[in-house]
């Protein structure tokens, strides 16, 4: 039982860090965004920048996290792959009220995570086709039909 306390514990911690990691998502979704709105590019650069950090991140995390269900599961004589954070709160009892609490709080920055990541992706959709429409109806005001039959085509290096 020794060995599943600490192993717990060193979950809990790992849980924690994953909190923050996600908080770090949901910040740099957020200045994405605003950058998004700004039209700015190297606004929207720098936070694209940085939220590829966090998720480049997440790999590290995702193994830790293995290895940390993989020894549980091992403890209590477990297939790997089939212990959550729910059972394993279930499984510990009172001595996992503080992994609970965490479970909730990460689901609820991973549910923040994911209606900012949409929001985002809703913005960079509607630049995108204010973008294409802008081309468009200079290109059509100019006469050039046959540069949208092409499509793709923003310069003509000939011209």
């Amino acid at each position: 039982m020794n060995q599943v306390m600490t192993l717990l514990r060193q979950l809990e911690a790992h849980v924690q860090e994953e909190i923050g990691a996600q908080s770090r998502v949901l910040a740099a979704l957020e200045a994405q965004g605003e950058a998004l709105r700004s039209h700015e590019s190297a606004r929207i650069v720098a936070a694209t920048s940085t939220l590829d950090a966090e998720i480049m991140a997440q790999a590290r995390r995702t193994e830790r996290r293995n290895e940390l269900l993989s020894a549980l599961a091992a403890a209590w004589s477990l297939p790997t792959g089939t212990l959550t954070l729910g059972s394993i709160v279930q499984r510990v009892g009172d001595e996992g009220r503080r992994l609970a609490r965490q479970r909730e709080e990460l689901a609820a920055t991973v549910g923040n995570v994911a209606r900012q990541s949409r929001r985002n992706g809703l913005v960079a959709r509607l630049h995108q086709r204010v973008t294409s429409e802008v081309l468009q109806a200079v290109l059509v005001e100019s006469g050039d039909n046959a540069v949208l039959a092409e499509g793709g085509a923003l310069v003509d290096a000939e011209g």
